[in-house]
């Protein structure tokens, strides 16, 4: 493929950004457009007893109020746990039920923004309040789903009973990880206009096909009346994938007042209206022979979920894809608590597991007195340990042994507590990280013109990963053009299918239909210059003019550069589309993609296991008299594939390796356990790392051909780099100070309690 991939290219929006010119879903004003608020429930569980609205519909610049009692026209949809578009099941002011703290109860329109949230300040509920819980109790947790519903949820191979029996050392370890919150820079927002049985709905959006086609359904309209878009998302992570109530909300309350309303959400409500990391509970029982090798492995996760959804994202189906062993057992369990329901976040089945994965394996090094890396080593397999299919690719060693160079492993003391820099203890830390390759169908269409310009249009979203430009990039690749010759529009329901942007699919993917409706456009230019009477591939069967980095060729070396070859046509330009469907792809996920859902093949396929991978490397240093903790190093190592675009795929590696400080050392949703509410809910007492919590982060992105993932040879790395940091920073933490801490976020609290 030409040069523009596998380089470093500066994003074909970056300007556009940085100006402030880039157009997000938040900046439309269509004209007479009113502003709308939420009132949100200040108890957990229990019941509206009255609502007081006349103080806020007197409020100056408010135009309505409304409530259950009130709002007219609210349709609802099934959630997506339950197979639906929402969020949640659970739709809030269809009656007086209150389910969870910051659950909306009224919703107010006004003149201007201040004005709707005076009026929603001034909204009075009387509640008949009930007991509420906020945290899980493990001793209530049930097995996910039920029959054939929690097929793969219970996974036995051999006898974990005998292989711990027979192990030289065991670990049997619980850890535990916290409720947090996504915190997107860009709020989230909802802006709608009716026009007759035409709706308009602006909103930040990782599918804005599931938005359409729920909409849509929801209110008995066809799809073509329903337009959606969403241009540019500033950061989503996860809480921009469904329906949301607040969007709902917004479109009846736009259909009742007969204008357009605008809402946008406050940083203290967006704990509570959409969905959040669940907290979890992991425990792991490994045993090991002398030599490494696993003879038992166990792994049972615990994960919170609200009382009207079951969240399910199995992270026992990650780990149990990690290392060789002829026992295993993995259970996914859920428990119950008063809160909204939660969902993706970042590696939503994977940041959590692997901090529980990767500390057991250190401790089970430790106890055999083992180099970590060589335990790695000693359990690594080319084949899926429980499904028994070839991985289509696994470089993990040689992540770790790219990684241990640049690291300096090999200076690592052998002994607890061996390395210190004055008052300061030094420790290292290693860990893997995994992510399942996911690929979904997808469409494109490009309109290329005998000028060298061309166009690219999809339903993706650019959620800031940088999709405007490897899209740009793979058209101009294959079509010979520069990267700047090339636009690309995204973010409206109306283009052709795209998937949803979660779980790294969006490159793989749609990067694949592009692509593929590239080739389509060489085909009908070659079909078009064969059938001429003179030109290089005059006369030639089209069937055997291929294109190549731009260049039309025939089977005996005859060429002609696509351009020209379009310049010379009478029609000047072309469009083709592309279609790309795994052949893994089942019928029924992709009937589930065109309605919206999240249909994908893989990771596990009848002939392959599909995953990235890479090894991250941790230095702590945690001073002896305060117990601060510091990471002035971090070191990954990672293979997934064909690297599109360095320059963006090193910024979300790097990007998801901060977050991963941030899940270890400070993010914790903090909790008022007697109202059952969240409680650190915006961004100055909810944690992230800061310049001073990051200091020297080094990506090394290795070379990987994987033919059998899709044409393009790509990985999803999105969520690859957070994996494995919070277990690399707890290990190292272990060597520097012989304390093991099995709870994130790991501070100095934990090390003093220890």
């Amino acid at each position: 493929m030409a040069q523009t991939l596998n380089t470093a290219v500066t994003r074909v929006d970056a300007r556009r950004k940085v100006t402030g010119t880039a157009t997000y879903a938040g900046d439309v004003v269509p004209a007479g457009m009113l502003h709308g608020a939420l009132a949100c429930s200040a108890i957990a569980v229990g019941r509206v007893a009255s609502i007081d609205t006349a103080r806020a519909e007197a409020e100056p610049g408010v135009v309505a109020v409304f409530t259950h009692e009130t709002l007219p026209d609210y349709r609802t949809v099934k959630g997506f746990y339950a197979g639906g578009p929402g969020s949640a099941s659970f739709w809030p002011m269809e009656g007086t039920e209150v389910r969870y703290s910051g659950q909306p109860v009224a919703y107010v329109v006004a003149e201007t923004a201040a004005a709707a949230r005076r009026g929603a300040a001034l909204v009075a509920v009387i509640y008949e309040e009930g007991e509420a819980r906020i945290h899980m109790d493990e001793g209530e947790s049930f097995v996910v789903g039920a029959g054939e519903e929690s097929e793969g949820m219970v996974t036995t191979v051999g006898d974990v009973a005998a292989g711990m029996e027979a192990a030289a050392q065991t670990v049997d370890a619980t850890y535990t990880t916290p409720f947090q919150h996504h915190n997107p820079m860009e709020m989230f927002s909802a802006t709608a206009e009716w026009r007759g049985e035409h709706l308009t709905v602006w909103m930040p959006s990782q599918s804005v096909r599931t938005l359409r086609g729920g909409i849509a359904k929801a209110y008995g309209l066809p799809e073509t009346a329903v337009r959606v878009v969403s241009p540019f998302v500033g950061g989503a992570f996860g809480s921009k994938a469904g329906i949301t109530p607040y969007t709902m909300l917004t479109i009846a309350a736009a259909k009742a007042v007969g204008q357009p309303v605008r809402l946008v959400v406050t940083r203290p409500q967006m704990y509570t209206v959409a969905t959040f990391r669940p907290e979890s509970v992991q425990r792991f029982r490994l045993g090991a022979a002398a030599d490494g090798k696993l003879t038992a492995f166990e792994h049972v996760e615990i994960a919170q979920t609200s009382r009207f959804d079951d969240v399910v994202n199995p992270g026992t189906h990650m780990t149990r894809a990690m290392y060789a062993s002829p026992n295993i057992r993995t259970e996914q369990r859920l428990a119950r608590s008063d809160t909204n329901t939660g969902g993706f976040m970042r590696a939503p089945n994977e940041m959590q597991t692997f901090f529980g994965l990767e500390s057991a394996m250190d401790e089970l090094a430790w106890k055999l007195g083992m180099d970590p890396v060589e335990l790695r080593r000693a359990n690594d397999t080319d084949r899926h340990p429980v499904e028994d299919v070839p991985f289509s690719s696994r470089s993990l060693m040689e992540s770790y042994d790219a990684v241990a160079r640049s690291f300096g492993w090999a200076d690592r003391g052998r002994e607890v507590g061996a390395m210190r820099d004055g008052d300061w203890l030094v420790g290292y830390g290693c860990a893997t990280a995994t992510y399942p390759t996911n690929i979904s169908p997808s469409s494109a269409r490009v309109r290329m013109q005998g000028s060298g310009h061309a166009y690219v249009e999809l339903a993706a979203h650019d959620v800031g990963t940088g999709s405007y430009t490897i899209f740009a990039q793979i058209a101009a690749a294959r079509l010979g053009l520069p990267v700047e010759a090339v636009d690309v529009v995204m973010g409206e329901a109306d283009l052709p299918l795209a998937p949803i942007s979660g779980g790294s699919t969006t490159a793989a993917s749609a990067g694949s239909a592009v692509h593929l409706a590239c080739l389509n456009i060489g085909r009908g230019v070659a079909e078009k210059v064969a059938a001429q009477s003179e030109g290089p591939l005059a006369g030639v069967d089209p069937a055997r003019i291929t294109l190549e980095d731009g260049m039309l060729r025939g089977p005996d070396g005859q060429s002609q550069s696509l351009v020209e070859a379009l310049a010379s046509t009478p029609m000047g330009e072309l469009e083709a589309e592309g279609q790309y469907r795994h052949p893994a792809l089942t019928d029924q996920a992709l009937r589930m993609t065109y309605q919206g859902g999240y249909g994908v093949a893989g990771p596990v396929t009848p002939e392959r296991a599909m995953f990235a991978f890479g090894a991250q490397m941790a230095e702590v240093r945690i001073h002896r008299f305060t117990h601060e903790i510091r990471v002035p190093r971090l070191h990954g190592a990672f293979a997934a594939g064909t690297w599109l675009n360095r320059k963006t795929a090193h910024s979300q590696l790097m990007g998801g390796m901060v977050w991963g400080i941030g899940s270890a050392l400070h993010e914790v949703t903090e909790t008022d356990t007697p109202r059952a509410r969240f409680l650190n809910a915006n961004i100055a007492e909810y944690l992230v790392p800061v310049n001073a919590d990051v200091r020297e982060i080094r990506v090394e992105m290795l070379e990987e051909r994987d033919d059998y993932v899709n044409p393009l040879g790509v990985k999803g790395i999105g969520e690859l780099g957070i994996v494995g940091t919070a277990a690399a920073i707890g290990n190292a933490i272990y060597h520097a100070t012989g304390t093991r801490l099995r709870s994130l976020p790991m501070h100095i609290p934990s090390l003093i309690q220890a």
